[in-house]
């Protein structure tokens, strides 16, 4: 992967979340909140999933291995945890900014959750944080269309096309 592709896939990442958040914010507390059968037990636990995945991921680059991801009850609302991930979109911006080519090639090793030891390219790292968030989306996205609140289309085609007029 170049530079260039990481700088576009953080970007798409950005837009995309930005296009589900609309939806989040639209529903009620009582829906936002409820207990639902999937991974993370309700749509707030799987938002504040995506955003704790991308600021662990955004610690182990710089040298930090959390023993854990933030709780979902560290964020009362969703409008508290959308202003965190904006502000943590501020420190990947800096760092993406600042890859070259080699450090692409570089190993990242850090300790998991459970404490185990792992190395991986930065080149693995990127794709999987940046691949984790669409999975997530993707799980979100028909809930949130059963609650009558669709999001607008996310694929990375609608991010990189421009009408030609």
């Amino acid at each position: 992967m170049s530079v260039y592709s990481v700088g576009r896939l953080f970007e798409y990442n950005k837009w995309a979340w930005q296009r589900v958040f609309p939806s989040l914010e639209a529903i009620s507390p009582e829906e936002y909140f409820a207990k639902r059968p999937f991974f993370w037990d309700s749509i707030h636990g799987l938002a504040s999933h995506g955003y704790g995945a991308e600021q662990t991921w955004l610690q182990r680059i710089g040298g930090e291995s959390p023993s854990s991801l933030p709780e979902a009850s560290e964020f009362s609302t969703f409008v508290d945890l959308r202003e965190d991930w904006f502000q943590l979109w501020e420190a990947w911006q800096a760092y993406v900014g600042s890859l070259t080519t080699g450090s692409l090639d570089e190993t990242l090793r850090y300790r998991n959750i459970e404490g185990i030891e792992y190395e991986l390219k930065m080149d693995d790292v990127l794709r999987h944080v940046f691949n984790h968030a669409t999975e997530h989306r993707s799980q979100l996205t028909p809930v949130l269309a059963q609650l009558g609140h669709a999001t607008e289309p996310l694929d990375y085609g609608r991010f990189a096309m421009t009408e030609v007029k």
